[in-house]
C-alpha cells in the first residue's frame, strides 16, 4: 500500500507492508529505484511490520533542485522526521545503494533508535581503509564502472542528455546481473523517473558528494555498535567487495552475507535477501 506523509522537513510517499501490530523495519531504496524496489523481498518479511520511503527527490516524494537537500546527512534528517510523524521512537533499518548511505548517517546520528542495522551493496561510510583499497581497485580501471557519477556531477549537462530517454537510461542500470529484474519494476522506476525534476533530483545524489565526503572523513573514528549485517552482491562491477576491507573495524557487531548476485540485489534475488534479513533480525544478540 502506497501512502502520503507530511512532515516538518516535506511531504514525503512510502510504501507499507505487513501487520501494524508487527515490530517496525524502515527498508530505504537506492538511485534510480523507488520503494517499489521492496514489494518482492518484503513477501519472506511477514514478521514485520516494514515500512518503505521514497528518498526525495525519488519515488513519489517531493522533488527539489537545491543540491545541498541532498547530502546524506539530510536525507537521514528526512527518514527520522517520517518516522517522528508516524511515532517511532525505535526500529529496525536497512538500506541499499544510496539508502545504505543514508541509514549508515542515521546509526552515527541517533544510534540509540536503531536496533540492528542491515546494508545492501553500499561502501561504508565511516571505512576509510575500505574506501582506500576500493579506490586503488577501482584505480586502475580509471573508474571506468563509475562514469554515471561523473556524468551527473557536471552541472546541467544531465537534464539535457536525459530528458525524453529516462526510458533507456533506466534500462540500462536496471538489467540485473544475477537474474533479470521485473519488468513490473523497470516500468515503475521509468514511471517516477518520468516525473518532472527527478533528472536534477537524481543528480543532486551526486552533485552534493564533494560535502558527503568531507564529512565522512570525520566519520573515520567511529564505530557502531548496533549489531549489523552487510548483504552484498558480489557480482557488482561498482560497489565492490574492496569496500568491505577491515569493516569489521568500524562495527563492533557485525555479519557479512555474500550473494551471487549485481548491484540491484533485492531486485535479483528478493528471497535470498528476504530470508537474509529475517534469519539476522530473528538472531538475539
Amino acid at each position: 500500500m502506497v501512502k502520503k506523509i507530511n512532515t516538518e522537513r516535506g511531504n514525503f510517499s512510502y510504501r507499507i507492508f505487513g501487520k501494524t501490530t508487527c515490530p517496525v523495519l524502515m527498508l530505504v531504496h537506492g538511485w534510480p529505484q523507488s520503494s517499489y524496489c521492496w514489494i518482492e523481498v518484503s513477501k519472506y518479511l511477514t514478521d514485520y511490520f516494514v515500512i518503505a520511503p521514497d528518498l526525495r527527490g525519488l519515488g513519489d516524494s517531493e522533488r527539489n533542485d537545491e543540491v545541498d537537500k541532498f547530502t546524506k546527512d539530510q536525507l537521514a534528517l528526512d527518514l527520522f522526521a517520517i518516522a517522528d510523524t508516524l511515532g517511532l521512537e525505535e526500529f529496525y533499518l536497512g538500506g541499499h545503494d544510496w539508502g545504505g548511505a543514508v541509514v549508515q548517517e542515521m546509526a552515527l546520528l541517533q544510534p540509540q533508535r536503531i536496533k540492528k542495522l542491515i546494508i545492501l551493496n553500499m561502501m561504508l561510510i565511516h571505512n576509510a581503509e575500505g574506501k582506500k583499497k576500493a579506490a586503488q581497485t577501482l584505480g586502475k580501471q580509471m573508474f571506468r564502472s563509475s562514469w554515471y557519477q561523473f556524468f551527473q556531477s557536471i552541472p546541467g549537462f544531465a537534464e539535457k542528455m536525459i530528458e525524453g530517454k529516462e526510458d533507456i537510461w533506466i534500462r540500462f542500470f536496471c538489467r540485473g546481473i544475477s537474474s533479470p529484474i521485473p519488468e513490473e519494476a523497470i516500468q515503475e522506476y521509468i514511471r517516477c523517473y518520468k516525473i518532472d525534476g527527478t533528472i536534477t533530483s537524481g543528480a543532486n545524489l551526486y552533485r552534493s558528494l564533494p560535502t558527503d565526503r568531507l564529512r565522512w572523513k570525520t566519520y573515520h573514528k567511529n564505530t557502531l555498535l548496533m549489531p549489523s549485517l552487510i548483504i552484498h552482491g558480489e557480482l557488482d562491477p561498482v560497489i565492490i567487495k574492496d569496500f568491505l576491507f577491515k569493516a569489521d573495524s568500524v562495527f563492533s557487531n557485525l555479519k557479512i552475507k555474500y550473494l551471487k548476485a549485481g548491484h540491484f540485489i533485492g531486485d535479483e534475488q528478493p528471497k535470498k535477501v528476504g530470508n537474509a534479513i529475517n534469519t539476522f533480525l530473528k538472531e538475539e544478540r
